[in-house]
């Protein structure tokens, strides 16, 4: 009798241990359907404009006969591939839509030509810039030499008819430059004084990796930076970010003081924090592809819940991308900063929502860090993370994640038309 008094103590136990399971289970399988479903819109928008549109390249430099005559950033090239091989990518469209305009059919356009200037990647501050270019599309020239070359089929792509035919239609331009003096905007109208006019199309939109909004077009997006040492996290990492299991440090940073980072020195006050300012040089040589990574960079970020990524000499920063692929949180110390794949009037519907993946912190409020961090609610960090990582791997992480926001964002870029 006492026997089967245990059998059925037993029984009960597991049975309520199953349900507890399958509850678990459900409970988490529920969180991440809700978070792709905000990754991906909330909105009707992008599932109804964003699918209509049709990928096609112009004719003038890669596509052409004489295509190793054009020089291609690294970069670029892995842009170029991701258009070209993307489900709705029309190889001789542009060609028969030039000659036989058609306003049924809403483009999206992007160069065959190099219009990215980033000499960073893959190799971090190379002291040979010509290093991150493709060995088939050598540089020829001096620095600005083959983004100088695009100018001319920028306007002439913009003046086509295949583009004008439907006004729905878009021509992407990719600018990675940090710098306001090398943007395409400044670049190219010093040969000609309609660029900017161009430029002003809501038909041409201009994808930035670091532009303040107020520099920004109404129709311009976001461009996240690529990374030029990503994370690889283990599938246990992956499990324990959607388990919500806490990390060692709540915050963490490691480069040189510059910027105003010298602030984050009054932040190193506990245990769950981690701040190593280091020199330039040292943070370079570490930083750089195929560095030792003395610094232990990739296994702090592993363990970390919110990582800062204060602007350098731009306002951009490739730690965003680093921090997304750890599974962290990116702190952004960036005033005016215009995120990937969002426009620059804050006041209208965002094809993305950084506030669910990020934190931004005015660069006046250095300081005031820790408290900030401190009273977002565990429950609230552990979806932020799940957000940062599901926004890497849909995003950032590739080309082809650059593509799909963008395409995403397209239909942003128009709001006043769609409503």
């Amino acid at each position: 009798m006492v026997i089967n008094q245990q059998r059925l103590s037993n029984a009960r136990i597991a049975r309520v241990a199953c349900t507890a399971l399958l509850f678990i289970a459900y409970f988490v399988i529920y969180e991440m359907f809700e978070l792709e479903n905000s990754l991906n819109k909330k909105n009707s928008h992008q599932k109804n404009y964003a699918e209509d549109y049709e990928i096609v390249t112009t004719d003038y430099g890669w596509t052409t006969k004489a295509s190793k005559n054009f020089t291609r950033t690294i970069v670029m090239g892995e842009f170029f591939r991701a258009v070209l091989s993307h489900q709705n990518y029309n190889q001789t469209a542009w060609q028969d839509l030039e000659k036989h305009p058609d306003s049924s059919r809403k483009l999206a356009v992007f160069l065959d030509i190099d219009t990215c200037l980033e000499f960073n990647y893959p190799t971090y501050q190379a002291k040979r810039w010509w290093d991150n270019m493709e060995k088939d599309h050598p540089a020829t020239g001096g620095f600005l030499n083959h983004i100088t070359e695009s100018c001319q089929y920028i306007q002439r792509a913009a003046k086509s008819p295949a583009l004008l035919a439907n006004p729905a239609s878009k021509l992407v331009l990719i600018d990675c430059s940090g710098s306001l003096r090398f943007y395409l905007s400044n670049v190219c109208r010093k040969g000609s004084r309609e660029f900017l006019q161009i430029l002003d199309s809501p038909q041409v939109v201009t994808a930035y990796i670091s532009v303040a909004r107020k520099h920004a077009l109404s129709h311009d997006i976001g461009l996240p930076p690529p990374a030029i040492k990503p994370i690889n996290l283990t599938s246990e990492e992956r499990i324990s970010i959607d388990e919500c299991i806490e990390r060692k440090y709540l915050f963490s940073f490691q480069g040189n003081p510059g910027h105003g980072r010298d602030q984050m020195k009054t932040l190193n006050g506990g245990d769950d924090v981690y701040i190593n300012l280091v020199g330039r040089r040292k943070y370079v040589k570490d930083v750089t592809v195929g560095g030792n990574d003395a610094m232990n960079y990739a296994d702090i970020m592993r363990q970390t819940i919110f990582a800062a990524a204060p602007r350098g000499d731009n306002l951009f920063s490739y730690r965003f991308a680093e921090i997304l692929s750890a599974g962290s949180v990116p702190v952004v110390y960036a005033d005016g900063w215009l995120p990937p794949f969002n426009t620059p009037n804050e006041n209208k519907e965002q094809a993305f929502d950084w506030s669910e993946c990020a934190v931004f912190i005015p660069e006046s409020d250095y300081n005031n860090t820790l408290i900030i961090l401190r009273s977002i609610p565990n429950s609230r960090r552990c979806k932020m993370q799940q957000c940062a990582l599901k926004a890497w791997e849909r995003y950032v992480s590739s080309r082809a994640g650059w593509l799909r926001g963008i395409l995403d964002s397209l239909p942003y870029t128009d709001l006043e038309s769609l409503v």
